[in-house]
């Protein structure tokens, strides 16, 4: 490619890191036995091994490195090993391994050992076979067969260096250090398993596991005239990602370094999210942007210096119980993109240092109750920025909750007495609304949203009495969503029918004796208020709505 070409592609994002690979994938089970004289069942294959460093398995000749766009997630699957064979639960044959996957690449799951009278099943590397029958066929170019008793492994067939043992597997450099991976399970009688991590088979009991995270299938099982016997379970396969330099360039897996490579490495399924700068959260990338969304806490990690934009959305409060409960406030809403909370102007974007990690905190949703006022919600905290919880609503009769809230609840309904609504915070949320003083038509005020503060009760029977208060529309993930919506007053039948504000806020509950209703949750990780109750009888009903929990999403350029 010409000089001028490198260069646009390099601007363009799409030149690709070239990454080399090892696939394990889970080894299988080792046969189960039954009750009776003694019987010896096959050892579990070794999970497929496909690799680009030093040896790839069944005596194939190594892959090539694959070339990964930048800026894409690739989803990795680490296969579980297969279950050990049990006859008396109907899984006489050991199960077979589950395949791993990386980009392009898939290495199969070994194939469960034998048991009376059967043949080893087919996989990565084949399953031992029960006594004298044959081991099952192993993958080209992944692993090798069974034998009668032992498992196959990546680096030689069942039985190859002993009759009934497992096959060996192969060692691979690719983590700066040689290790042995996917050997075969032994058959049953105390026969070896593979190096690389297959599971003995059973002397006198059952049989031996692979190790977890090599791929090692199973030992078969031994009945010396007992009770029956289990085959040992396969060993859970691992994909480990290298690419040159020691410059993290991708996030996912643990990562190490050998002195000259960056290593990633899987041991549970996961992503490799190529073009990142940093881990922690759902990664997703967006023209321009890696973003990066934590819907529960977690911890944020930047590689490389960083400019962050983020939205931190705290979790809402809960709706008020008993009659014509209040909407729960939203929690407060922070961010630097589109829009901020309580009609402020943009926040700043954060200077974060590499290597530093900085702990997220998603603020759960209050809850709603009978008889009493909403919960308050929990505040949401990205670094130094704190948004504050949403407020409960009020029961009937009473104020919302008072203290700091990102935006307040609304005050329980009454017949001839205002209730007093919870306040918002600059740049964050608005207050909720005042409880309707109508005796016929009693409602519930609004909880407050991060655009709109919460509506009176009034006592209304249409319009806007007693809804909660919109929240705002941000689109930080390259979407516009929005987020943090107050919740809706809860009112007698006669009254208006209260919505949540747009943003995730529950809905009032409506109805008269004896068709009291209970306030809708709000929606999770929008930070939407809960919708106050309209009533409460002997059963279940009178419980204000649920918060919805906050978020916080983090973005920077690539």
């Amino acid at each position: 490619m010409p000089i001028i070409g490198i260069i646009a592609s390099a601007i363009s994002g799409n030149l690709g890191l070239s990454v080399d690979y090892l696939v394990v994938a889970g080894g299988a089970g080792g046969g189960g036995n039954v009750d009776g004289s003694a019987t010896s069942s096959g050892g579990g294959g070794a999970g497929g091994l496909r690799s680009t460093v030093t040896a790839t398995g069944g005596g194939g000749s190594l892959e090539s490195a694959l070339s990964l766009a930048l800026n894409t997630i690739y989803t990795v699957t680490v296969g579980a090993g297969g279950a050990a064979g049990d006859y008396y639960a109907g899984q006489q044959f050991g199960g077979d391994g589950n395949n791993s996957v990386f980009s392009t690449i898939t290495s199969t799951g070994g194939g469960g050992g034998g048991y009376v009278p059967g043949t080893g099943r087919n996989g990565g590397s084949g399953g031992g076979g029960y006594a004298a029958n044959g081991g099952g066929t192993g993958t080209a170019n992944q692993g090798f067969n069974g034998a009668a008793g032992g498992g196959g492994g990546a680096g030689e067939a069942g039985g190859t260096d002993s009759a009934r043992e497992g096959g060996d597997g192969v060692a691979v450099a690719i983590s700066g250090s040689s290790v042995t991976y996917a050997g075969g399970g032994g058959g049953g009688n105390g026969f070896a398993g593979g190096t690389g991590g297959g599971g003995a088979g059973g002397t006198s009991g059952n049989g031996v596991s692979g190790t977890a995270n090599t791929g090692g299938g199973g030992g078969g099982a031994y009945q010396g005239g007992g009770p029956g016997k289990l085959g040992g379970a396969g060993g859970s396969g691992v994909v480990i990602a290298r690419y040159s330099g020691l410059t993290q360039k991708a996030a996912g897996g643990t990562v190490t370094n050998d002195g000259t490579n960056t290593i990633h490495t899987f041991n549970s399924s996961g992503n490799f999210a190529v073009g990142a700068k940093a881990t922690g959260g759902t990664i997703t990338f967006i023209t321009g942007f890696a973003v990066h969304t934590f819907t529960s806490s977690g911890t944020f990690t930047p590689f490389a210096n960083l400019t962050a934009d983020y939205l931190v959305v705290a979790g809402g409060g809960g709706g008020g119980g008993s009659y014509r409960g209040g909407g729960g406030g939203a929690g407060g809403l922070r961010s630097t993109v589109t829009a901020t909370g309580g009609g402020g102007t943009l926040e700043t974007a954060l200077s974060l240092t590499a290597g530093t990690s900085y702990t997220v905190t998603v603020g759960a949703g209050g809850t709603g109750v009978q008889y009493e006022n909403g919960n308050n919600g929990n505040d949401s905290v990205f670094s130094t920025i704190t948004s504050n919880k949403g407020g409960g609503g009020g029961k009937y009769q009473t104020n919302a909750n008072s203290g700091t809230f990102g935006s307040g609840g609304g005050g329980g309904g009454y017949d001839g007495v205002t209730t007093t609504p919870g306040n918002g915070t600059a740049n964050q949320g608005f207050g909720g609304g005042s409880g309707s003083t109508s005796g016929a038509l009693q409602c519930g005020g609004g909880g407050g949203g991060a655009g709109q503060a919460g509506f009176n009760g009034n006592g209304g029977t249409a319009g806007t009495q007693g809804d909660g208060g919109a929240g705002v529309a941000v689109s930080i993930t390259g979407s516009s969503v929005t987020y943090a919506g107050g919740g809706g007053g809860g009112n007698y039948g006669g009254g208006n029918v209260t919505v949540g504000g747009a943003g995730g806020g529950g809905a009032g509950g409506s109805g008269n004796s004896p068709s009291y209703v209970n306030g809708v949750a709000g929606t999770a990780n929008t930070g939407g208020g809960g919708g106050g109750a309209s009533g409460e009888d002997t059963g279940a009903n009178g419980t204000g709505g649920n918060g919805g929990s906050g978020i916080v999403i983090v973005r920077y350029a690539i």
